[in-house]
């Protein structure tokens, strides 16, 4: 009697290490890498890149130093929009605002900005006499 007990225990543990085993490695557990994101998952991009491409073309375009202020991240799928704000290097007014749209699937964008201010002028005509 007492060997039949001490082989029902034997089978008994051999079976919960089996289960654990099992379980272990069904439920990802172990040291299996982290599944991929899903199509439908939302992926950020930072804007620094942005800010930097219309700060420097404004700039280059207007003649003064610009400071532009956009959302840190947005979603980077193609369509995306936001708007950035632009104000004098230093000031606190806005003097304009830049709609960018991502359309390219990796964060191509394009942006237009919305100023009379920031047009570079067009030449006046000289009085003829």
């Amino acid at each position: 009697m007492k060997t039949f007990i001490n082989l029902m225990l034997g089978i008994v543990v051999i079976a919960i290490i089996a289960a654990v085993y099992l379980m272990l490695k069904t439920t990802g557990g172990g040291d299996e890498e982290a599944p991929e994101a899903t199509p439908d998952a939302i992926v950020y991009m930072s804007t620094s890149g942005v800010v930097d491409n219309i700060e420097r073309r404004l700039e280059s375009r207007t003649g003064t130093q610009l400071t532009i202020r956009c959302p840190r991240k947005v979603d980077s799928a193609i369509g995306t929009t936001f708007r950035c704000s632009v104000r004098h290097a230093g000031g606190t007014d806005k003097i304009a605002i830049a709609s960018v749209v991502i359309d390219g699937p990796d964060g191509d964008f394009t942006w237009t900005s919305s100023s009379d201010e920031l047009r570079t002028p067009s030449p006046t005509p000289t009085p003829t006499a």
